[in-house]
């Protein structure tokens, strides 16, 4: 699954479009979670309708700014539990039948609304039974390291946040790229940029997924940069591997070749004594 998550800050407008027209094309998501589209269902479907995702769920109240889209493609197994304007909550069913939560969330803006979002992210808690992925924009910040700006950080938010991530036993999956996701594009001393967009997952998940990745995108028609979360499992890795690997006898001149095929061959399960065997035959 190749997950994209981005807050637009409204679709409406050509040049947001082509953007989003663009992203797809270059990252091929199969999962689209999007933030502040500012359309609902008809104004979405007169607008990106010709995009190849055969599902959606539109979230948009009426005479209200904001407004959530999930959009996924045939081959993901997903089913939907409940939603509100700031999340969509999905069970997701793999191939292997392994069942795991996703949440699209998007977090109060401004700080007298904060604790809202982390009594939304406990409530969700209360629907998931193990693996658990929570991707989007939470509009906070983990550390001082997230913030680049002349006004420092509020600590009790980081703190808040923190403790609500702890309780709900969910880890920041790291990024690359980067750092920061949102910038006010103000010049000079006014700019402030701030890591809100990442991806956070239970242990469980983590266990399913170790070789998941998720990268911070080049900016494009928003304020915001959207995050890619490549959702990759060994056992695929291994079923990939295992099918189209063919070993080129003249990699064995290279310097690190040892290396690399011992890295590879413990990550598919061969193990060191397997690693022998081939050491022998060499």
């Amino acid at each position: 699954m190749r997950l994209l998550c981005w807050n637009y800050q409204g679709l409406g407008n050509p040049w947001t479009g082509r953007s989003l027209r663009k992203l797809v094309r270059e990252q091929a998501p199969t999962v689209r979670f999007l933030m502040e589209t500012r359309l609902d269902k008809e104004g979405f479907d007169n607008l990106y309708g010709d995009l190849q995702f055969q599902n959606k769920i539109i979230v948009k109240q009426p005479n209200a700014g904001g407004g959530l889209a999930l959009l996924w493609k045939k081959e993901v197994g997903m089913d939907l539990i409940n939603y509100l304007p700031n999340h969509i909550l999905m069970k997701v069913t793999e191939e292997d039948g392994f069942v795991w939560f996703f949440t699209g969330f998007y977090g109060w803006l401004e700080a007298q609304n904060k604790e809202k979002s982390w009594h939304l992210l406990e409530h969700l808690r209360s629907f998931v039974n193990g693996a658990w992925l929570c991707a989007g924009d939470f509009n906070a910040i983990l550390n001082s390291a997230e913030k680049l700006s002349l006004r420092p950080p509020n600590s009790a938010e980081i703190d808040a946040f923190r403790t609500v991530l702890d309780s709900c036993s969910l880890e920041d999956l790291g990024y690359r790229g980067y750092t920061y996701t949102w910038s006010n594009k103000r010049p000079s001393v006014a700019n402030t940029k701030l890591r809100l967009d990442r991806a956070v997952a239970t242990m469980e998940w983590q266990e399913k997924f170790p070789i998941s990745t998720v990268s911070h995108l080049p900016p494009h028609a928003s304020d915001h940069l959207p995050i890619l979360v490549h959702v990759k499992s060994v056992q695929r890795f291994q079923k990939k591997f295992k099918k189209g690997f063919k070993f080129e006898e003249n990699w064995l001149l290279w310097e690190d070749c040892g290396g690399v095929v011992k890295d590879a061959w413990e990550m598919v399960g061969g193990g060191v004594s397997g690693l022998a065997s081939i050491k022998e035959k060499i």
